[in-house]
C-alpha cells in the first residue's frame, strides 16, 4: 500500500474536525445489521442488502445537493460461525486483518490508491481499527474511510463510507459520526 505522510496527516486533521463539527448529526431510526445497531443519518436511503452464505452487506446512500454525487454508508458483516479466529490473537489484530483485506479490495478497484496508517480506536467499547484512503475511479477522485471491529468473537464488522472528491464530504462526516456511535444488538 502506498502512503503519503502529508495525505495521512491531512486526513487525520479532517477526522478531528469532523468529530467536532458533526457530533449531533440529524438521524433516522436505528437499524440492526447483524450484531450491531447503527443510527443511519437522516437523508441516507437504503441502497441494497445482500445475504451470502456467511456474510451480509447492507448499504445506504445520500444524494448530494445537485444529485450527481452519492455518499455511501456500507456495513459488511462476516460470520465466522464454527471457524472462529485463533484465540491466540486479540480482537484488535483480527479487526486489522479484515481491514487490510477490505482495503486491498478497494485498492484493486481504484487508480492512484493511497491509504493512511491504521489507527487503533474503539467502537461500542470494543477494540477497532480505522484507515482513510484516496484514489480514483476513471478520472474522478474518490475518498473513503473504513472501520473494522470484531463483535462477540464471532463477527467481523466492516464499516465503509466514501464519496467523490479528495477530502471527506459532509455526508461522510455524518456517516462517520453514526459509525463511531454504534451499539450492540440485544445490548
Amino acid at each position: 500500500m502506498g502512503r503519503r505522510p502529508e495525505a495521512s496527516a491531512a486526513a487525520s486533521l479532517l477526522l478531528l474536525i469532523a468529530a467536532c463539527l458533526f457530533p449531533a448529526a440529524a438521524a433516522a431510526d436505528p437499524a440492526t445489521v447483524g450484531p450491531v445497531v447503527i443510527t443511519v443519518p437522516e437523508g441516507f436511503q437504503p441502497a441494497h442488502t445482500q445475504r451470502l452464505k456467511k456474510s451480509l452487506v447492507t448499504a445506504w446512500t445520500k444524494s448530494g445537493r445537485n444529485g450527481s454525487m452519492k455518499t455511501l454508508l456500507q456495513i459488511n458483516v462476516v460470520d465466522f460461525g464454527s471457524s472462529r479466529p485463533s484465540p491466540r490473537l486479540d480482537a484488535s489484530m483480527h479487526a486489522e486483518r479484515y481491514l487490510r483485506q477490505f482495503l486491498g479490495d478497494i485498492q484493486r478497484r481504484r487508480a492512484r490508491y493511497v491509504s493512511s496508517p491504521i489507527a487503533h480506536i474503539e467502537l461500542a467499547g470494543m477494540p477497532a481499527v480505522r484507515a482513510t484512503w484516496n484514489g480514483a475511479i476513471g478520472e474522478r477522485e474518490v475518498v473513503g474511510v473504513v472501520y473494522s471491529v470484531i463483535v462477540q468473537d464471532r463477527y467481523a464488522v466492516i464499516f465503509h463510507t466514501q464519496d467523490l472528491g479528495s477530502t471527506p464530504t459532509s455526508g461522510m462526516f455524518e456517516a462517520m459520526a453514526s459509525i463511531e456511535s454504534i451499539g450492540l444488538a440485544g445490548g
